[in-house]
């Protein structure tokens, strides 16, 4: 009998969606094993353990994230869309939201921190331009509309709250038209 080839971007795919539909927390080796046809023995031998299958999700979560993210960015509203799309991620994708950013975020120290590894520094330059202010003065409106809108985000990934997306959008808006006003 052939040896079964091991794919570990199968192992990652099925554990990313056990993510998605009940929260990492449900994901473990025989329920991976399962959904992909292998036994546990070859999840262990691409994965020496469950933290390393871990990482290997969060680093899939966070390239998933990024797909959704910029699928939904209009380039005449780039931080607006891009704060709306990440509420929507997530009310529609809560547990994948829970687990990039419901946990210690190594590194981050200030805000400064935080516009580095989130901040769009392409959008920062042509919302500048667009609108005639200083590319710092826009980072400073990123980085307020990132802490907002994560405020926001996390209400709605705690269950804390179920807003309509419309309603988020509209209080979104009014933000970052308050945090550019506050920057003229």
């Amino acid at each position: 009998m052939p040896k079964q080839t091991v794919d570990r971007e199968q192992i990652i795919a099925a554990a990313l969606e056990m993510t998605r539909e009940s929260g990492f927390e449900s994901v473990n080796a025989r329920g991976v094993a399962k959904r992909t046809g292998y036994s546990v023995q070859p999840i262990y031998s691409c994965f020496g353990s469950m933290d390393e299958l871990r990482e290997a999700v969060n680093v899939a979560a966070m390239g998933f994230y990024n797909e959704f993210i910029y699928s939904r960015v209009d380039g005449e509203a780039v931080l607006e869309s891009m704060a709306r799309a990440n509420v929507a991620f997530a009310k529609y994708e809560t547990n994948l939201f829970k687990l990039l950013f419901f946990r210690e975020l190594q590194g981050l120290e200030s805000f400064d921190d935080i516009y580095e590894w989130m901040g769009d520094k392409q959008a920062t330059r042509q919302l500048a331009e667009r609108l005639s202010l200083s590319e710092e003065s826009v980072k400073e409106v990123y980085i307020m509309l990132i802490v907002f809108t994560h405020g926001v985000a996390t209400m709605l990934a705690t269950g804390g709250a179920n807003i309509s997306d419309a309603e988020c959008a509209a209080m979104l808006d009014k933000a970052y038209n308050a945090f550019i006003k506050a920057q003229k």
